[in-house]
């Protein structure tokens, strides 16, 4: 009995013994676990804090360079300031990717870095390829820089300086909590340079859209505006009340009255804007809701072409269609003799609900459009394409004559149109050099 009941006392003992180790083995799994955890996190944290040190750093030489490059006078140090400005744009908006937040959330401030970005590698391509100097124009688009990017260091400069005093954790941000300290100063970001005018960057083709030239003519009067501004509408047989000046302006390259036309029975409101020396219309644009599509892309492109022809305008091409889902920007050039003229840029909005025209621009035309006596090319199609990038898929070649980046003169080129990683593409070629001189993405 005694052996029995000693039997049973050490099997209890054995399984006390089983239960206590494998308690002591799970608890260490689970110290092990949460430790690795830790370690990871730890890990994301330090990453994210080196990726908000450098951003800030980034920014802060970013800003440091615009101010430097606003008094540079010589070509070399403009050469090396613009070098120097673009490696640390893209140190900026590498580092702003490595943090905790979805790019949508701070959309606004990375299309600010991206804008710098663009403009100060045109900046280097005109400055080292052309041996430009900056124009007045340039400066200002630097100054304006400038503005902008410094109130985006400002607002680093502070969040930085408590992070490090109130040990903020980046690895909890998240951009819907109103009490995050972190959240709430990328959000006042965001909205401090959402809050600036939008800066005009033109898409596809547009980008090589000329500056206007000055209109010469004798100079009209208010009366004969609003009667330029009928006739235009008739034209396109546009309903209109009576018209009359709101507005004119002289400090411009090209002064224009501005005709306003109010219809009491409707929300739309049309302008017409004419220029005070020589009558020319420049543009026509109406303010009102947008319903819902009932037309395509194509409709559209097939009416903008009626309008053009009753405007008397002849042989004009569709080089490019932007199409949402209630509008379509489309963008027209003449050809002549087979060639396309992009100097002479007419672009023209339609509504998608009833087919009828938003905006029409005729800015380009009107200023540059003359008789020319067109070039011929001395390189065939055949060496273009053969000179062209094997990974580019080529879907089109064309004659265009189109103004030179960096001068008023125009250049015949070979516009080779196609595709590379599912990103379409315009490569103008020198008809006579065969060089590249410009790529514009469509």
């Amino acid at each position: 009995m005694k052996r029995e009941n000693t039997f049973f006392i050490i099997l209890i003992l054995l399984l006390l013994l089983l239960l206590a180790g494998g308690f002591w083995w799970s608890q260490q799994q689970i110290s092990e676990l949460e430790q690795q955890k830790m370690m990871t996190a730890y890990q994301a944290e330090g990453q994210y804090q080196r990726s908000f040190g450098e951003l800030s750093d980034s920014v802060q030489a970013m800003n440091g360079q615009l101010a430097q490059l606003l008094v540079t006078t010589s070509q070399e140090q403009l050469l090396l300031g613009l070098s120097s400005l673009w490696r640390e744009v893209y140190s900026a908006i590498s580092h702003l990717g490595g943090l905790p937040v979805a790019m949508h959330e701070l959309e606004s401030t990375d299309l600010l870095l991206n804008d710098v970005a663009e403009y100060s590698y045109y900046l280097l391509r005109k400055n080292v390829l052309q041996q430009k100097p900056l124009s007045e124009q340039d400066w200002n688009q630097l100054e304006e820089f400038y503005r902008r990017s410094r109130v985006v260091q400002t607002e680093l400069d502070k969040l930085e300086n408590r992070i490090l005093n109130e040990n903020l954790l980046l690895s909890s941000l998240s951009m819907e909590d109103e009490e995050n300290v972190v959240a709430t100063t990328f959000r006042s970001i965001e909205s401090q340079v959402h809050a600036f005018p939008e800066l005009k960057f033109e898409e596809g083709v547009r980008k090589i859209e000329p500056e206007p030239r000055a209109i010469t003519g004798d100079q009209i009067t208010r009366m004969e505006a609003v009667s330029a501004a009928d006739d235009f509408l008739d034209g396109l047989d546009i309903a209109h009340s009576q018209g009359q000046v709101e507005f004119s302006s002289q400090d411009t390259k090209i002064p224009v009255y501005g005709v306003r036309y109010q219809n009491e029975s409707e929300d739309t409101v049309l302008y017409v804007e004419v220029s005070q020396k020589g009558g020319q219309i420049l543009q026509f644009y109406q303010t009102r809701d947008v319903g819902e599509a009932q037309f395509d892309a194509q409709q559209a492109i097939s009416q903008a072409e009626t309008l053009l022809q009753k405007l008397n305008f002849t042989d004009m091409a569709c080089v490019d269609s932007i199409t949402d889902d209630t509008i379509a920007d489309l963008t027209f050039v003449p050809r002549m003799n087979g060639i396309y003229i992009y100097s002479d840029m007419v672009k023209i909005q339609m509504a998608l609900d009833d087919n009828s025209v938003l905006n029409f621009d005729q800015t380009s035309y009107a200023t540059r459009h003359y008789q020319r006596q067109l070039p011929s090319p001395t390189i065939s199609r055949e060496q273009i394409l053969k000179d062209m990038n094997p990974n580019f898929h080529v879907e089109d070649v064309r004659l265009a004559l189109i103004t030179d980046e960096y001068s008023v003169n125009e250049i015949l080129t070979y516009e080779v149109r196609g595709t590379v990683v599912e990103e379409a593409f315009s490569v103008f070629v020198d008809a006579r050099s065969g060089q590249e001189i410009r790529i514009v993405r469509r």
